[in-house]
C-alpha cells in the first residue's frame, strides 16, 4: 500500500512538475516565507506574550522613581530581537519539515511550493539555513545568556524533529509533544530578558528587590505550559486530517495509533486540564495571581472543548477537519491574548 501511494505520487508529481514553473532564487524565498508565515507568526505571539509576564517590574522600577525612559529603553533593547527571533526560527523549520515531506505531502494533497515543484529543493535548503542565521545572530547581540540558550533548543527541536536518522514526527507522541515544548520555549524565550546576563537560575537583582516576595519562575513556567497545551490539541487536530497517508508512510501519529474519536476525546481532556491547573494555580498563588488570567484561559479552553466536539460528528471527513485545523490560528490569539490580559492585570491590581 504504501509503495502503491509512493509510486502513484511520483507519476502525479511527474507530471504536474512539465507544467509548473520553477521560481527564481528571490521569488521561491518569498514563496517559502508565504507558505509558513502564519505559523511563524502564531509562536511569536507566544514570545511577545512571554514579554509581558515581567513586564509589571518596569512600572514598579519606575515608581520607585528610577529613570522612566531608562527603564524602558533598557526593556526594548533586550526584547526587541526576542519575537523576530523565533518567527525566523519556526518558520525555517517548518519549511525544513515540508522539505523533508514532500512526497507525504503530496499524498495528502497539500499543494505547498516545494512539492508542487515551485521551489526546488536547494533553495529551500538554503531558506532554513539563512532563517535559523539571522536568528541566531538577532538573538546573540541581546547578550542574554538564557535568550542564547532557548534559542539554540529551539533550533536543536527543530532539526530532530524533521533530521532522517532522529525524526521525531514519525514517532508515537513525542511528535505532537516536540511541537508543544517548542511553543513552551517560545513564550520562555519572551521572558528571559528577565534573567540575569551572566546567571540564568537567578532573575535580575533589580527585579527581585520591586517584586518583593513576588516570583515570576511559576506564572511564567503556568503560561507555558497553556501554551505547549493549545499546541498540542491543534497539532492533534493536524494529524486527524492526515490519517490516510500517515498511515501510508508508516508514520505512528496519535489519531493512527489510537484512533480519531479517542484523539478528539484526549483534546477535550487536555483543555479541561487546562482549567483545572488555572484555577489550582490561582489557589497556590492566590497572593499574586488574582482572578482575570484563570478566567480568561478557562474561556478559551471552553471554546476548545466546544469546537474539538463538534469534531466529533465529522471524523471520517479530512476536508471539514483541515478546514477546522486552518481555523485553530484563533485559538491560539485568544489564548496569548488571554496570557497578556492576566499578566498586566496581576501588576495592575
Amino acid at each position: 500500500m504504501q509503495e502503491t501511494i509512493k509510486n502513484r505520487n511520483r507519476n502525479t508529481n511527474s507530471n504536474s512538475q512539465q507544467n509548473v514553473t520553477q521560481a527564481s532564487f528571490a521569488l521561491s524565498q518569498l514563496l517559502l516565507l508565504r507558505s509558513r508565515k502564519r505559523w511563524g507568526i502564531m509562536y511569536m505571539l507566544a514570545t511577545v506574550s512571554g514579554l509581558f509576564i515581567p513586564i509589571g517590574g518596569i512600572f514598579v522600577i519606575v515608581g520607585g522613581g528610577h529613570d522612566v525612559a531608562a527603564s524602558i529603553l533598557t526593556t526594548l533593547l533586550k526584547t526587541a530581537p526576542l519575537p523576530a527571533a523565533t518567527f525566523l526560527i519556526i518558520t525555517g523549520m517548518y519549511i525544513l519539515n515540508d522539505l523533508v515531506d514532500a512526497d507525504l505531502d503530496r499524498a495528502n494533497g497539500k499543494k505547498r511550493p516545494i512539492p508542487s515543484g515551485q521551489v526546488t529543493k536547494a533553495n529551500a535548503l538554503l531558506f532554513v539555513i539563512m532563517t535559523n542565521a539571522a536568528a541566531l545572530i538577532l538573538v546573540l547581540i541581546s547578550f542574554n545568556l538564557a535568550s542564547i540558550i532557548i534559542v539554540l533548543i529551539l533550533i536543536g527541536i527543530g532539526l530532530m524533529y524533521s533530521a532522517p536518522k532522529i525524526c521525531l514526527k514519525d514517532r508515537f507522541v513525542l511528535k505532537t509533544a516536540s511541537i508543544a515544548v517548542a511553543s513552551m520555549l517560545c513564550l520562555m524565550l519572551g521572558s528571559s530578558y528577565a534573567f540575569n546576563s551572566s546567571d540564568i537560575r537567578q532573575p535580575i537583582t533589580n527585579y527581585n528587590q520591586n517584586y518583593g516576595s513576588f516570583n515570576i519562575t511559576p506564572i511564567a513556567t503556568f503560561a507555558a505550559l497553556m501554551s505547549g497545551s493549545i499546541i498540542f490539541i491543534t497539532s492533534l487536530l493536524n494529524d486527524l486530517g492526515d490519517v490516510e497517508g500517515d498511515k501510508a508512510f508508516g508514520r505512528r501519529t496519535i489519531p493512527v495509533v489510537i484512533g480519531k474519536k479517542n484523539t478528539v476525546i484526549l483534546t477535550i481532556l487536555i483543555a479541561a486540564t487546562m482549567i483545572v491547573i488555572s484555577w489550582s494555580i490561582y489557589g497556590a498563588l492566590t497572593t499574586n495571581l488574582g482572578l482575570t488570567l484563570p478566567i480568561c484561559v478557562s474561556v478559551v479552553a471552553c471554546i476548545a472543548i466546544l469546537n474539538m466536539s463538534k469534531i466529533l460528528k465529522h471524523l471520517d471527513n479530512s476536508e471539514y477537519i483541515r478546514k477546522q485545523h486552518k481555523k485553530s490560528l484563533s485559538l491560539h490569539l485568544m489564548l496569548q491574548s488571554a496570557l497578556v490580559i492576566g499578566s498586566l492585570f496581576i501588576w495592575l491590581r
